[in-house]
């Protein structure tokens, strides 16, 4: 069973730079041929700054994030009795105030929510839920990302 003391706990800073290249990278990775995710003359074209970032571009930040977010996420959930060979990511969600172009500096603050216990067809499973809410450079909130990170039993 996991350490509940961690509910409300927030975890150290996610820092991400948005770059061109990754937001093509995602594109080609989700098929999308979409020309404001690839050329920025098409995006200003079609009224925006530079390109822009797909949809699910902020799962990239906890993975990837300056403070290596995806492994401090693991780590957190290691300390509170997981065992990271059996972390599933079970879904995630976004609330956009705002696109994501190129340069943009994010900082993140990600908290555990709740850990809800399950029984499934396999053993039992604790759902632990989080909110992440990422800020651009000018300080503003530019989506919220709200996710379930499913430890298996």
């Amino acid at each position: 069973m996991l350490d509940h003391s961690y509910i409300g706990k927030k975890l150290p800073t996610i820092r991400y730079q948005v770059d061109a290249s990754k937001i093509r990278e995602l594109a080609l990775a989700l098929g999308d041929d979409n020309p404001i995710f690839h050329d920025k003359a098409a995006a200003q074209a079609a009224g925006y700054p530079d390109i822009v970032a797909p949809l699910t571009f902020p799962t990239l930040f906890r993975f990837w994030g300056g403070t290596a977010a995806g492994a401090e996420t693991r780590g957190i959930l290691q300390q509170m009795g997981a065992n990271v060979l059996r972390i599933l990511h079970g879904e995630e969600e976004y609330e956009y105030f705002g696109l994501l172009h190129p340069g943009d500096q994010i900082t993140g603050e990600l908290e555990i929510l709740s850990i809800e216990r399950k029984e499934g067809s396999a053993g039992p499973m604790d759902m632990v839920k989080t909110r992440a809410t990422y800020r651009k450079q000018t300080g503003e909130v530019v989506v919220i990302a709200r996710a379930t990170m499913v430890v298996r039993w």
